[in-house]
C-alpha cells in the first residue's frame, strides 16, 4: 500500500484534478482508518506448527511454536484455551488449570460487551475483534477442567467446576433458545461421577438424568453411552459404585475453519458503486477422526471405549447458527467501505491512480475470520473398566474403522481406590497435514 501511495504523491499537481488531490489523499487515508487492515495470514494457516508438533507428540515443541504466534490482545482467549489443552496433554494439570481460568475470565468479560461491541463494530473486520469462542467452546473448557482435577485427585475443586458449568449452560441456553444442542450432555455425565464422588448421589442422580435427556434432544449422531444408563439405573436403585478406571480420549483434532468467498447482492450500489460484493466468508472444515475405538485392558480384564462427545458435530451445528449474522455484518461492512471509497474517488478527481489504491485498499481489507480454538479434539471416547482396589499396567490398544490397530501404550502403575474411580488421558492424531498457504 506504501507504493501506491507513494505513486499518487508524484503525480503533477497542475490542473483541477491535482488540486483536488491532497484533499483526496486526506480521503484515503480516512478510508484506510475505516477500513482497519487486518493482518495477512489466516489464523489457521499460522497455527499449523502447532498442530503438526501435537500431531508427533513433541508437546514441548508445540507449546515453544504456541508462544511463537504470540497470540495477545483480540487472540488472547485462543492463546489460554489452546496453552490449557497442551498443558492438560503434558500431564500439568494445575497450570493448565490456570490457563483455563483466564479464558473463562475474559469470556465472560466479551460475552458481557458483546453486544454493545457488535453494534460499534460494523467497519471492523471480524479478525480484529476480540475471540469470545462458539458456545459450544464456552462450554467444553468446563470438562477439561474437570478432568484436570480428577486426574490430581481432587474432587471437591471438581464439584466447584460442575456448578459453574450448571450456571454458564444455564445462561447460554437462555441466549440460544433454539440450540438444542448445546445441552452439555457429556459435561454433564462427567459431572454426574463428580458428584458422586463427593458423595452428593442425589446430585449425581440428578445430572445422570439431565445428561441422559441431553443426548436424546441434542441428536448426536452416536448411541447414548451405555455407561451413563448403567450409572443411572444403578443410582436410581441405590446402588454404590464399583472401583474402576475411566479413561478418556481426545480424538483427532476438531475442524479447521478456512476463508472462502462468496458473491453478495449490494443493498446500496449507487451510481457508480459495484452491483455484487465478493465476501470473505469462514468456511468449516471437518478432519478425519483416526481412532473409531480404544480396548482398554489390564491383565484378563478389558472395555471398549464409546463416544461421548462429538465435539465436531456440535461445533458445526453452532457455527452454522452464527454463518447468517457473520455474513450480513459482512455486507454491511461493505456497504459502509463502499460507500467511503465512492466518497473518496469523487475527492481525487476521478485519478485513476487513486482509484486502484482505493480499490486495493477496499479489497485488502476483507478477510474472514478463521480462529477456532484448534486443538480441541473431534470426538471424545470413553472406557470404563471395573477393577478391584489396587495398582495396575493398563494398555491402550486404538483400533482405526477398519480394525487395523492404530498403535499400542501402556500407562503403568495406575492405582485404583476401593469405590473410587481413576481418570486416565491420552491423546491420537492423525499424522502431520502439509502446511496451508498462507494467503
Amino acid at each position: 500500500m506504501e507504493n501506491v501511495v507513494s505513486g499518487i504523491s508524484e503525480i503533477s499537481a497542475g490542473g483541477k484534478q491535482g488540486r483536488s488531490l491532497p484533499r483526496a489523499i486526506f480521503g484515503l487515508a480516512a478510508l484506510a482508518a475505516v477500513l482497519v487492515l487486518p493482518g495477512c495470514a489466516t489464523y489457521s494457516a499460522g497455527f499449523v506448527n502447532v498442530e503438526n508438533a501435537t500431531a508427533n507428540r513433541d508437546l514441548d515443541g508445540a507449546v515453544k511454536s504456541l508462544d511463537d504466534l504470540k497470540l495477545t490482545g483480540p487472540d488472547e482467549t485462543l492463546h489460554h484455551l489452546n496453552k490449557g489443552v497442551l498443558l492438560r496433554l503434558q500431564g500439568k494439570y494445575a497450570d493448565s488449570n490456570k490457563h483455563f481460568d483466564a479464558a473463562k475470565s475474559l469470556m465472560e468479560k466479551l460475552s458481557a460487551i458483546s453486544i454493545t461491541e457488535q453494534a460499534a463494530s460494523v467497519t471492523v473486520n471480524d479478525t480484529m475483534k476480540a475471540y469470545e469462542g462458539l458456545p459450544s467452546e464456552q462450554l467444553m473448557v468446563y470438562s477439561f477442567e474437570a478432568l484436570n482435577y480428577l486426574q490430581m485427585g481432587d474432587v471437591d475443586d471438581a464439584a466447584v467446576e460442575a456448578r459453574q458449568f450448571d450456571v454458564k449452560q444455564g445462561l447460554i441456553v437462555e441466549k440460544n433458545k433454539n440450540a438444542k444442542y448445546l445441552s452439555g450432555a457429556f459435561v454433564r455425565y462427567l459431572n454426574g461421577m463428580v458428584y458422586e464422588a463427593v458423595g452428593e448421589r442425589d446430585s449425581a442422580r440428578i445430572e445422570m438424568k439431565k445428561a441422559l435427556d441431553g443426548y436424546k434432544v441434542q441428536n448426536s449422531g452416536f448411541p447414548i453411552p451405555q455407561g451413563l444408563k448403567d450409572d443411572l439405573r444403578r443410582l436410581e436403585a441405590g446402588k454404590t459404585a464399583s472401583s474402576e478406571v475411566v479413561f478418556i480420549l481426545h480424538n483427532g483434532l476438531g475442524a479447521s475453519v478456512d476463508e472462502n468467498n462468496i458473491r453478495v447482492a449490494n443493498p446500496m450500489p449507487g451510481a457508480n458503486g459495484p452491483v455484487m460484493f465478493s465476501l470473505a466468508v469462514p468456511k468449516f472444515v471437518k478432519r478425519s477422526l483416526p481412532v473409531a475405538r480404544v480396548v482398554l485392558s489390564a491383565g484378563s480384564s478389558s472395555a471398549t471405549s464409546e463416544v461421548v462427545e462429538d465435539v465436531n458435530g456440535i461445533a458445526e451445528k453452532s457455527f452454522n447458527d452464527r454463518l447468517p449474522t457473520i455474513i450480513a455484518r459482512g455486507v454491511a461492512r461493505m456497504v459502509v467501505k463502499n460507500v467511503a471509497s465512492q466518497k473518496a474517488k469523487e475527492q481525487a478527481g476521478g485519478n485513476p491512480l487513486f482509484n486502484l489504491g482505493a480499490d486495493i485498499l477496499t479489497n485488502a481489507s476483507e478477510r474472514a475470520d478463521t480462529r477456532s480454538w484448534s486443538l480441541l479434539p473431534g470426538n471424545i471416547q470413553m472406557a470404563r473398566l471395573a477393577l478391584p482396589a489396587g495398582k495396575y499396567d493398563l494398555t491402550a490398544t486404538y483400533y482405526s474403522a477398519h480394525g487395523n490397530i492404530l498403535a499400542t501404550r501402556e500407562f503403568k502403575d495406575v492405582e485404583v481406590k476401593a469405590g473410587r474411580k481413576a481418570f486416565v488421558s491420552d491423546y491420537f492424531l492423525n499424522p502431520p497435514a502439509a502446511a496451508k498457504a498462507a494467503n
